[in-house]
């Protein structure tokens, strides 16, 4: 079998494409069940009740929270992990079944965020292709190493063996980065971890601004504390850097100023103020 965990806290009005799109897939050869893990508060759309879904409801504190109790309580063996605005493809779950038939050693695979062009206001699409841009996915399959962002495992588009995930769990130190986080403990504990471009969704951002630059702070104060808990030399001289590249990102490839250079100066402004933040916090918990 395999279990389907959504972690809802967020973003309730984006649950119901992304509940049809999982759905809405190729049959592959395994049972699937979808749990969605909701946090006291979130309002769960009535049309996502015609699919025969399992809806969890508890004072969850954060994600992570959400999604270890979900693996506790999943029957799969594999475990994918998505949340409220992702629109799958119509193959994801075949595509997580084949790979790790063919691929018996490897005990996680995800695999790239693409702009959901086809939705929302002209901000959320512009934040969705902003994030794809500067996400920089690798174009072929590739096996993960320690110390590099680039291909890490997103939780809008991940699946894992379940028994390495009841081990090692997800930590709520991190509001978002907990994924990244359990990829860097899996690779420290040897486990093969890799990306696959194949295994496609489309991600929708929010619809407030105040709840997107709320993420992109996130972000910026989450990878720092994961460059601390996992990097044994920190390279605090990146900083006197993060102001020139947010103006170059307005500057670059013209001068010409749209919708979408301020938005991205906007993100990098929010990015940048939370690693500013990430380097005063006392991180712990360092395999």
């Amino acid at each position: 079998m395999i279990s389907v965990i959504i972690p809802c806290q967020e973003d309730d009005i984006l649950l119901f494409p992304t509940v049809d799109s999982i759905f809405s897939n190729h049959s592959c050869s395994q049972d699937l069940e979808v749990l969605l893990i909701c946090s006291c508060g979130f309002a769960v759309p009535e049309k996502v009740n015609q699919f025969p879904v399992k809806v969890f409801s508890d004072n969850f504190e954060c994600q992570a929270e959400a999604l270890n109790w979900g693996v506790s309580r999943a029957h799969g063996d594999l475990i994918c992990t998505t949340k409220p605005g992702c629109v799958v493809a119509s193959d994801w779950l075949p595509e997580i079944d084949e790979f790790f038939k063919r691929n018996p050693k490897v005990e996680g695979v995800g695999g790239p965020v693409l702009p959901a062009s086809d939705y929302g206001t002209k901000i959320q699409r512009l934040a969705s292709e902003i994030f794809n841009e500067e996400q920089n996915f690798p174009d072929s399959v590739t096996i993960l190493e320690m110390d590099n962002f680039r291909g890490l495992l997103h939780a809008t588009n991940s699946a894992f063996r379940k028994k390495v995930l009841s081990e090692l769990k997800f930590d709520a130190f991190f509001d978002y980065d907990y994924d990244f986080d359990v990829c860097w403990k899996m690779l420290r504990k040897k486990h093969r971890v890799v990306y696959d471009p194949n295994m496609k969704v489309r991600y929708i951002f929010p619809l407030s601004m105040r709840s997107l630059l709320k993420r992109y702070y996130c972000w910026g104060k989450e990878k720092i504390a994961l460059q601390k808990r996992y990097s044994p030399k920190m390279d605090y001289t990146s900083v006197f850097f993060m102001l020139y590249n947010t103006i170059r990102s307005v500057l670059e490839p013209s001068s010409f100023v749209s919708t979408k250079k301020l938005l991205r100066f906007v993100q990098h402004l929010a990015f940048n103020t939370g690693s500013l933040r990430g380097y005063s916090l006392n991180v712990i918990g360092c395999i």
